[in-house]
C-alpha cells in the first residue's frame, strides 16, 4: 500500500477539544481501517503544523474520502503528501 503523510493544524474548534484528541485520532484509525487503509502513526508536534499522522491506505480516492470525512468535523485543516520509500524511487528512477 502507499504511504501518506498529513500535516494537520488544529482549527479554533479543534483546539478547544484538545483534550479528547486521544479519542478522536481514535475515531479516526477505525475510519481508516473501515476504508481499507492503517495508521502507522500520530503524532502532536511543536512548530507550524499541531500534528502528523502517517498511514498506509490502498489508492489516492481513499485518502481523498478521508480528507473529506475529516474536513467535515470543522477540528482542523489538513495537508497531505504521498510519501515514497527509497526503494519505490529506485524503482520509478529505473
Amino acid at each position: 500500500m502507499a504511504v501518506y503523510v498529513t500535516l494537520i493544524k488544529w482549527t479554533d474548534q479543534g483546539r478547544a477539544k484538545t483534550s479528547s484528541l486521544p479519542d478522536r485520532v481514535e475515531q479516526v484509525d477505525k475510519r481508516l481501517a473501515d476504508l481499507g487503509a492503517h495508521s502507522i502513526g500520530n503524532w502532536m508536534t511543536m512548530g507550524q503544523y499541531d500534528q502528523i499522522a502517517v498511514f498506509e491506505a490502498p489508492d489516492d480516492e481513499t485518502v481523498a474520502k478521508l480528507a473529506v470525512i475529516v474536513a467535515e468535523r470543522g477540528n482542523a485543516i489538513t495537508e497531505t503528501l504521498r510519501a515514497w520509500t527509497m526503494d519505490e524511487v529506485r524503482a520509478l528512477l529505473s
